[in-house]
């Protein structure tokens, strides 16, 4: 068969096939067939599932790189939009912070967990730690917004000092991040993101450091600019004296000690008795008896009498304001407006209270009734009330005391102060030497610094150091020797400056109270605005929770 004649044949064949598969796809009025149904719906389908693929991945990597967190704005505070990673970064912040919520690293999934425990307290619109943090976490950065944006109209600008300690400052920020990831064995990212959020960077801590640094500077030159007068302080000294006063007294305790399960019977009679004492004591004050006299007549404690032979001093006490006197009744009688000079009265404690045998064991709950009991009946004589006008002080000293686990006796301990004593009077007397004699002999542990305590301020210190350093009497060198609860003070003496204490301290408050009226102005009449996905994107992490909380 030739060549030509095959082709031929297999060109037939094939126009065949062709016009038997046209026919096929014709309908029985000889129109062409539509597609069937189910090829386009499931083409359809196909695409509908690619799409939501594709979108599922890129809104995956959007959250999980944080990028989401760093486009979406969350709130705007006057002219200022803050990201969900900027907020996040203040949100991370308090968390770790143990002088606000104390939580740790809240962005882990442990840390989740926790902040969608129900709150023990009440709080509109608040459910959870989350809610309650976001809500502390914007309001600071409300209080900063505000502030900083009044600073920018005003046109405060911050010293060049103040920018070079700025950027120290977040240099070092910076690399305590770096030291921390280190140390835990993880990158710089991971470690932002389990603290500050997804989409935290160190650029928005930057952000958020170098406002609030700002705001601080601008509040310092704003507190200097408000004049307070001495009649303002007056006027509010007179408004309300007592945080301002102090009184002197003097103040022994007579305690009705009860054996363990006495009846009640017999404590009754035993606190009647003690009662009894205490009464006895406060005649013999108002007919003019001494104080420690008539305080030896009456009061049977072994203790307590040693004390009034060998400590009378620990009975009197000066220079107390409203904040060192603890025993509510005592305050209360002692700043009562009608006190006055010679004033003597028995106070009894409200409650019995518990003595342990063993003062360093904390008895179990069914061994409370074998606990000492006691009612206390306290005899005060009232010396005097006047306002703290003593000025902060500044003193060395040497402190002898057992070290930790360790027992030394009273009297090996004044023995040993008194050894560095006759030293220092064999010495050159000087400030110089005493701090000598600090660095080699002190338990403090400012003995580097000599034992140098600069600027106290009334209250700070215990009362037996305290009343020591502010006698009338003092002056520059006086060198003493003091017992308090620390142990032995050798004590020297260097002065006291600045503003007597009620003056500074009512001066604070005026300054305190008109910064306060002013930053309320400001966040109060600030523009904000809440953008809810942001605003619910706030301390999560996942898709599924920053989409649907």
């Amino acid at each position: 068969m030739s060549k030509e004649k095959s082709g031929i044949w297999k060109s037939e064949a094939a126009r065949k096939e062709r016009k038997e598969r046209l026919a096929r796809q014709k309908d029985s009025s000889k129109q062409k067939k539509s597609i069937r149904g189910y090829n386009l719906a499931g083409r359809v389908i196909g695409i509908i599932v690619a799409i939501a693929i594709i979108f599922s991945l890129a809104v995956w990597l959007l959250f999980s790189t944080g990028l989401m967190q760093r486009w979406v704005t969350a709130v705007t505070i006057g002219d200022t939009k803050l990201s969900v990673a900027d907020v996040n970064t203040v949100f991370g912040l308090q968390s770790i912070n143990p002088q606000r919520w104390n939580l740790g690293n809240v962005f882990t999934d442990a840390g989740q967990e926790l902040l969608e425990t129900e709150l023990s307290f009440s709080g509109e619109g608040l459910d959870n730690y989350r809610d309650f943090v976001a809500k502390s976490a914007i309001n600071e950065w409300k209080t900063a917004v505000a502030i900083y944006e009044e600073g920018q109209r005003n046109g405060f600008t911050m010293s060049e000092e103040d920018q070079k300690r700025v950027e120290g400052s977040i240099e070092q920020f910076k690399i305590s991040i770096e030291q921390e990831a280190t140390k835990n064995n993880i990158s710089v990212p991971v470690l932002m993101k389990s603290t500050y959020g997804p989409g935290s960077r160190l650029e928005e801590l930057e952000k958020y450091l170098k406002m609030s640094f700002y705001v601080e500077a601008y509040l310092t030159d704003y507190s200097q600019s408000i004049k307070i007068t001495d009649a303002d302080i007056q006027e509010a000294y007179e408004e309300n004296k007592d945080p301002y006063d102090m009184v002197a007294y003097r103040e022994i305790e007579f305690v009705a000690e009860f054996p363990k399960q006495t009846d009640e019977k017999t404590q009754e009679s035993i606190e009647n008795h003690t009662k009894a004492q205490a009464e006895k004591m406060k005649q013999d004050l108002e007919a003019g008896e001494d104080f420690f006299a008539a305080a030896k007549n009456y009061i049977s404690n072994a203790e307590t009498k040693k004390r009034l032979e060998t400590e009378p001093e620990s009975f009197e006490h000066k220079f107390r304001g409203m904040s060192n006197i603890t025993n509510s009744e005592l305050k209360d009688w002692l700043f009562d407006d009608a006190r006055k000079e010679g004033d003597i009265a028995v106070i009894e404690s409200t409650a019995a209270a518990t003595v342990l045998p063993d003062s360093n064991v904390n008895p179990e709950p069914a061994d409370q009734a074998n606990v000492d009991k006691y009612k206390s009946f306290m005899v005060v004589e009232f010396d005097s009330r006047s306002p703290q006008n003593v000025k902060p002080y500044s003193t060395r000293h040497i402190l002898f005391s057992a070290d930790q686990g360790e027992v030394v006796s009273d009297a090996k301990l004044k023995g040993q102060a008194e050894v560095v004593l006759a030293e220092y009077e064999r010495g050159e007397k000087t400030e110089e030497s005493f701090a000598e004699l600090a660095k080699k002999h002190s338990k403090d542990a400012n003995a580097e610094q000599g034992g140098l305590y600069e600027k106290i301020s009334l209250g700070q210190f215990v009362e037996e150091y305290e009343s020591w350093a502010l006698d009338p009497s003092r002056k520059k060198g006086d060198v003493g020797l003091v017992k308090t609860i620390h142990g032995y003070h050798l004590i020297y003496y260097i002065g006291s400056e600045g503003e007597e204490v009620w003056k500074e301290a009512v001066g604070k408050k005026i300054l305190d109270t008109r910064i306060e009226e002013w930053h309320k102005n400001l966040t109060k009449n600030i523009k904000y605005k809440e953008h809810s996905l942001g605003k619910n994107m706030v301390g999560k992490t996942g898709i599924l929770r920053l989409i649907f909380g």
